[in-house]
């Protein structure tokens, strides 16, 4: 019998999805556990091995279109099988129409061809044509053997290479469909964020000389012995975790009209990959060591930038890391995700001029910009908590 593939959930947020890309192509075998095609979703593009083994007789949902979870998006055959997979008549109002199955259109060519032509297509001598459609294949650059014929003569035909070449163009224009149908989904993400959200922002700069000697006397103790690199980033998130520990109020998210309390110290982290942001998901920052928290913040940007996250590795954060300090930016707002709390955006250290002591001199400094869900907290909790961040950021003792 016929195996129907469906759109899978890949994390318990998941209600939707769209196919960026099918690894295989009709009339391709697939074995079990092998990548069968590419879900995209706003937050990760993530491969999908196929649960069974057989042939893929039929795909139901062409890359772009977004489905939801549980949708029949493909068939598989069997081995040993030979199924005429029919497409329910649900599918037929919910879905585009799949075009004919590209071997079994190949197969009936096969069939109406005269031996003596599939004799000269198998000879070495490259494939039947005629002079006009090997001609009009060098000037389109098409390569005359991937041509296939449509005639019961099996002999290759202009109509045939002008088919082929309109065929490559569409492909090609829709390889950076996925690319473009995730900004979509990213932006009426972030849209859904301003329009449901209620932020605010509260602000600061902080001294940071401590925290750079705390690093560097880090890079000795650490980076070397263990092969880990410290950065900044890593004692940001650690200041974060416990300053969320300390500050028990803002430890919730506004979830289906309440606020739901939050135990742990799960936090985002955005990442810049060549696809776009994703903020995976550190959690238990609380209890996490230094050493620990770059261990997981090095694991978790490798497999961002691979491209290997799972929807699990970017659910259930409370709030977000968003540190450019990389870049030429002092101070910038940031837009909390659907589901969380907060986000912390941090600019660059520079040296700037600052008040100590009562005397005016040059210091290293950063801008934090929290923006606060407000449906979670008021502005005197936010105050608080920013406040808390500031503070372990000037005193980084507190983070041992």
């Amino acid at each position: 019998m016929n195996v129907p593939v469906v759109m899978p959930q890949l994390g318990l947020t998941m209600t939707e999805g769209s196919v960026s890309a099918w690894l295989k192509k009709p009339g391709e075998s697939v074995l079990k556990g092998e990548m069968l095609f590419v879900v995209s979703t706003d937050k990760a593009d993530m491969e999908v091995e196929s649960l069974d083994e057989g042939k893929l007789v039929r795909i139901v949902v062409e890359p772009g279109n977004i489905v939801p979870v549980g949708t029949v998006i493909a068939y598989l055959e069997r081995p040993g099988e030979n199924v005429v997979v029919t497409q329910p008549a649900s599918e037929l109002s919910a879905q585009p129409q799949a075009p004919p199955v590209a071997v079994e259109r190949a197969n009936l060519v096969a069939e109406k061809v005269p031996p003596a032509a599939k004799a000269e297509v198998t000879s070495g001598e490259g494939p039947v044509a005629s002079p006009r459609a090997r001609r009009l294949a060098r000037d389109l650059g098409v390569d005359i053997s991937k041509v296939k014929p449509s005639g019961r003569s099996g002999r290759i035909v202009e109509e045939d290479v002008r088919r082929f070449a309109e065929g490559s163009k569409s492909q090609a224009s829709q390889s950076t469909a996925p690319d473009l149908r995730r900004r979509q989904l990213i932006a009426e993400r972030l849209t859904k964020s301003i329009q449901t959200i209620p932020h605010f922002s509260v602000s600061v700069e902080v001294l940071t000389d401590q925290l750079i000697s705390l690093r560097e006397r880090l890079m000795v103790r650490a980076e070397k012995p263990a092969g880990l690199k410290i950065t900044i980033t890593d004692l940001l998130l650690m200041a974060l975790g416990l300053a969320l520990d300390a500050t028990q109020g803002i430890r919730a998210v506004w979830e289906e009209g309440m606020l739901r309390e939050v135990k742990g110290a799960d936090l985002g982290l955005a990442i810049a990959t060549d696809r776009g942001v994703v903020a995976p998901v550190i959690r238990d920052l609380e209890k996490l060591d230094v050493a620990e928290i770059a261990r997981r913040r090095q694991e978790a940007v490798e497999k961002a930038r691979s491209g290997r996250l799972s929807l699990t590795d970017l659910e259930g954060g409370i709030g977000t890391l968003s540190n450019l300090g990389m870049f030429r930016v002092d101070h910038f707002q940031a837009i909390i995700s659907p589901g969380q709390s907060f986000i912390l955006a941090v600019g660059k250290i520079e040296k700037r001029p600052w008040v100590k002591e009562g005397a005016l001199t040059v210091a290293p400094t950063m801008m934090l910009n929290l923006s606060v869900d407000h449906r979670v907290a008021d502005g005197a909790l936010a105050a608080m908590f920013l406040g808390k961040i500031a503070e372990i950021i000037e005193n980084p003792s507190q983070l041992f």
